[in-house]
């Protein structure tokens, strides 16, 4: 093979050129795709290399991925991407998962990937497997991959499979292909692996020359590991200035926002610059227009208005006006590449420009597509549904049906109408539940975060239902199904007039279409799904559509190919319409919606003042004139190399690269570039507190060419200028600054006549915010109930105390009679019924898993407490005559305790006994009332006595009637009696009296006491009330 060296920084453009001249049968492989679209574009654009070529043009030329396409041919199937992961699993032999703890194929995923890069390396570096030296680590791991491999070269031989690099075999070379050219001339191939050397060497006994041209010095190049020298660098200083004398400005930022300032500062120059010379061509342009109007016959002689002709006939010269542009010495047009190696942190770095001034154009993945995220939604749906029995019979099932179905129809929105064969389709989604008993209840923490997403209430037509939705997460639902959203519907419409029916109707059709997607076995029943659903989505981004459909194609062949019991065992039973999407999932996740390196050259020729912030990945090695790198700080170039199983020692004894040779590679790229340049800005960021420095390669610029890096600073005003030029749109006023002045205490003053007007109930703990706290009961009041902002699997504690005065309030009310008459016999199996059923009641709002465990561990202890405090009640009842018994009694607004003008206090009291002599009222209490050490928390227990003070003020009043309050500590079974001596202790009318003429009568909310750490509501409002901004500095 003849190496051609051009050297660093020489012109791609010009060495391809003056082979293209030649015309000879070479086929041109380009190792940079991006290089290989820039030639050929220029190359097809430039007509007077086009004339002179003529149209018999001998040559070709060709990017490496598609020159290996066509040099190795075979008779078998190649497996490619994901089918590659199924085929690995479906070769696991039953021993080989038992060894490797293998349960379904999502255990697999990495280690296939892993075993394909591995082994396809060791082949491509042609590596005897016998004589790699193993540490005693590696020993069994490796064992198992080559039985692996044999097992895969077992099952592509029946068959009649191959992998793409089993497939790399000189066997394999297409005679045919390599005939049509006399010779190969690789560009750039500055790697040639062991195996590529053995297919040179065959090419060249075919009687074909090969040759490599490289933009590298002999020096730079080691011809005998074919590879880039480790000692490859940049030029010394005086050979730069006198070969290549590239302007080069360093410029230091302290983080990205200041960089990005500094980019639109260099931009705005350039831009100032070019519009001088745009203007000057313009003119000109303009009256060359002008005078081929005038002086064009067919205009003359023709009724056409002038703008047609200026349309038809001026499309030449606007071309060559921006050609001209292009060309013109004095316009500057830059090439700007981002150097991190994340697109999508490039993307929200830049998501704030104006996209008409300055684009990104940086690889991302389907993954941050609209698409995906939807498709994510769905599969956690899905992934985490139950199933249960149908709870309906068949004739309720179908008025229920029935009823749903008259609901749609009285949908007025008319795109909310379902037609005929969408009223069929419905059937057909829930038949399965009437045929098989069987309907899906779906987790609401799955439901809530497709909820939160407007794509998804768009997509499937749920905006409506928002608002049901967030009634039933209010409710602390855990889980939700058809049937149990017609009796939430149902208890709705009996507490909210007017439900809409589209409301529920739309949330039916969801679940609806869910469990449709549920019963889907095969890929090719989620192949027309996944179609429509993408429709559905209204994506229109082509590169987005191209990537999905190509990997939906690629998917739905699996059940073409003849793997044997395909998806049996490969997922979970109860998951595999979920497993299946996930698969597809996993396709999207393959592809990157890349720079389209084709088109990224081209100029807008309507705004060439338009500015791209591209990948370094998409850089060719072609001159640019004007550069721009960002972000070239940490490590940069990153590389990620497969280093599984072997280490960076045994990867570079065995001869396989390691990531110093990849980085080599992404240097020359990156010197290539600047050399062959005339001006470069190279921009990076520097904090030493994140431990962020520029990269090497700026260092060694930096001390080789003695440049120092310019710590930028803008101009206050000239920032300003430059956040309304490109991160503002359509800005007309004018810019002004205005000074952020001193706080102003406003006293926070009430509007007494307002708050005077509404007519209030009070409950204890609105009055005991009120009382700590005005201004965050105000605000509480004011802003009304808040959305539910997560929804938590575990049962919390408002649940913990409503299942506990579940239980309490059962028991007693279905024993009333007996212990009224003191017969009632305490049964431990009765009391775990009774807590079962209720808990069973709960099934939507407890999730199973929890729940089994609750019972085992919380709820038994429930059960034990339950029949400790009974004998204590028994046992204060066993000596008394008259006795009524009151379990949850609420008082009603109607006998409320009117204790101010328009102001009324209630309450629930959870036991209320009355004796002949006296009335005792009990509190269930589920939190914690004792330390670790069995103390009584006395905060929290007279702040439960107080509560029930609070409660005996509404009770209606009986002279000389003794009250008696206890404090029940439903965990431990026991009852805590009164023993407050301290006035401050004991609440009573006065007291509530006062705390509600305060807050109706002073002019100003109180802000609480920010020292009392117990203050919850403070806590949650101390931003908003401002205290110490508040407050003067006496009151502090």
């Amino acid at each position: 093979m003849k190496i051609s060296y051009k050297g660093i920084g020489s012109d791609l453009k010009n060495i391809l050129f003056k082979e293209f001249e030649k015309n000879e049968d070479t086929l041109f492989v380009f190792e940079n795709s991006a290089s290989f679209f820039e030639i050929k574009r220029e190359f097809l654009q430039n007509e007077e290399i086009q004339q002179e070529l003529g149209i018999f043009q001998n040559f070709k030329m060709m990017n490496s991925y598609d020159f290996y396409e066509n040099v190795f041919v075979t008779d078998k199937i190649v497996v490619k991407e994901e089918k590659q992961v199924v085929l690995f699993y479906n070769a696991l032999t039953e021993k080989l998962k038992k060894d490797m703890k293998v349960n379904n194929y999502y255990d697999i995923i990495d280690v296939a990937y892993n075993y394909y890069n591995l082994f396809a390396e060791l082949q491509e570096y042609k590596i005897n497997l016998e004589k790699i030296e193993l540490e005693k680590w590696q020993v069994e791991t490796f064992g198992t991959l080559v039985e692996i491999d044999n097992e895969m070269k077992k099952v592509m031989q029946q068959k009649g499979l191959i992998l793409p690099y089993m497939l790399r075999n000189v066997e394999n070379v297409s005679a045919i292909f390599l005939n049509k050219f006399s010779k190969i001339c690789f560009v750039n191939k500055v790697k040639i692996t062991p195996f590529e050397k053995e297919l040179i060497e065959d090419i060249e006994n075919r009687g074909i020359a090969v040759e490599n041209i490289l933009q590298l010095s002999e020096n730079d190049f080691n011809e005998e590991k074919l590879k880039i020298n480790d000692s490859f660098s940049i030029p010394d200083k005086n050979e730069f200035w006198e070969k290549f004398g590239t302007n080069i400005e360093i410029f230091e930022y302290e983080n990205k926002f200041s960089q990005l300032l500094g980019l639109i500062k260099k931009l705005d120059e350039i831009e100032n610059v070019n519009n001088e010379t745009k203007n000057e061509i313009k003119e000109n342009y303009d009256n060359k227009k002008e005078r081929k109007l005038k002086n064009d016959k067919y205009f003359q002689n023709e009724k056409i208005t002038a703008d047609t002709k200026i349309i038809q006939n001026m499309k030449n010269i606007n071309r060559k006006k921006i050609e001209d542009l292009k060309k013109d010495e004095n316009h500057v047009n830059y090439k700007i590449y981002d150097l991190q190696d994340n697109g999508e942190d490039g993307k929200k770095d830049y998501q704030l420009l104006r996209q008409e001034k300055i684009s990104s154009n940086l690889e991302l993945t389907m993954q941050k597509t609209k698409i995906y995220k939807i498709l994510e939604l769905i599969c956690n749906i899905l992934e985490n549904v139950k199933i249960i029995g149908k709870k309906l019979e068949n004739d309720d099932f179908n008025s229920e049906i029935e009823k749903n179905n008259n609901n749609v129809k009285h949908i007025q929105n008319e795109d909310l109408k379902l037609s005929d064969n969408k009223m069929e389709e419905n059937f057909e989604n829930v038949k399965f539940m009437k045929n098989y008993g069987q309907s899906l209840k779906i987790r609401m923490k799955d439901l809530y975060a497709a909820f939160k997403s407007n794509d998804f209430l768009k997509i499937f037509g749920l905006k409506k239902s928002y608002d049901f939705f967030m009634e039933i997460v209010g409710q602390d639902y855990k889980y939700i199904s058809r049937d149990e959203i017609f009796k939430i519907a149902e208890k709705l419409n009996s507490r909210i007039a007017g439900t809409a029916d589209s409301e529920i109707a739309e949330l039916i059709n969801f679940i609806d279409e869910i469990e449709m997607i549920f019963e889907y076995q095969t890929l090719e029943e989620y192949g027309d799904y996944l179609e429509m659903i993408f429709d559905r989505s209204g994506e229109i981004d082509k590169d987005v559509r191209d990537k999905y459909f190509e990997a939906l194609s690629e998917m739905v062949v699996l059940e073409d190919f003849s793997f044997d019991n395909l998806w049996k065992g490969f997922f979970n039973e109860n998951g595999i319409s979920a497993s299946l999407l996930k698969l597809f999932l996993k396709y999207l996740d393959k592809k990157a919606i890349s720079l389209n390196l084709e088109e990224s050259d081209e100029q807008d020729s309507e705004n060439i003042s338009r500015y791209s912030i591209n990948s370094f990945s998409a850089i060719s090695e072609t001159q640019k004139e004007n550069l721009i790198f960002l972000n070239i700080q940490d490590t940069f170039p990153k590389i990620n190399i497969n280093n599984y199983l072997f280490t960076k020692i045994q990867r570079a004894k065995m001869g396989l690269p390691v990531s110093d040779d990849e980085k080599q590679i992404e240097i020359f790229k990156f010197y290539q570039n600047i050399l062959g340049a005339k001006n470069v800005y190279l921009s990076y960021v520097k904090n030493l507190d994140e431990n962020i420095d520029s990269a090497g390669v700026v260092e060694e610029i930096k001390l080789k060419y003695g440049i120092e890096a310019q710590k930028n600073k803008i101009d206050e005003n000239d920032e300003l200028d430059f956040i309304k030029k490109y991160f503002l749109k359509n800005v007309k006023n004018s810019w002004e600054s205005r000074e952020i002045r001193a706080f102003i205490p406003s006293k926070l003053k009430k509007d007494l006549n307002k708050i005077k007007a509404k007519k209030v109930s009070l409950g204890y703990y609105s009055f005991e915010e009120m009382q700590n706290f005005e201004y965050g009961y105000y605000l509480k009041k004011m802003i009304g109930n808040t959305e539910v902002e997560k929804i938590e699997d575990k049962v919390d504690n408002l649940m913990f105390g409503n299942i506990i005065h579940g239980l309490y309030e059962r028991i007693v009310m279905e024993n009333k009679e007996l212990l009224e008459q003191k017969k009632f016999v305490i049964n431990k199996e009765e009391i775990k019924e009774t807590l079962k059923n209720i808990l069973n009641s709960l099934e939507y709002k407890i999730p199973k898993e929890y729940l089994e465990f609750y019972k085992k561990v919380s709820f038994e202890e429930i059960v034990k407490s339950v029949e400790k405090i009974l004998q204590k009640l028994m046992k204060t009842l066993e000596n008394e005559e008259e006795i009524e018994i009151y379990s949850e009694e609420r008082i009603k607004l109607k006998s409320e305790k009117e204790i101010y003008e328009n102001i009324f206090i209630n309450g629930m009291i959870d036991l209320h006994i009355k004796l002949k002599n006296k009335e005792i009222l009990y509190d269930y209490k589920s939190g914690i009332l004792k330390n670790k050490k069995g103390e009584e928390k006395k905060e929290k227990v007279v702040n439960a006595f107080k509560q029930l003070d609070y409660y005996s003020v509404m009770l209606p009043e009986k002279s000389g009637q003794e009250i008696e309050r206890f404090v029940v500590d439903v965990w431990d079974g026991d009852i805590i009696g009164d023993t407050r001596e301290k006035d401050e202790d004991f609440l009573n009318e006065e007291d509530i009296r006062e705390v509600v003429k305060k807050y109706y009568e002073t002019d100003y909310y109180d802000i609480g006491d920010v020292r009392d750490v117990q203050n919850y509501t403070y806590q949650t409002f101390k931003d908003v009330c401002r205290r110490e901004d508040e407050l003067n500095s006496e009151n502090k």
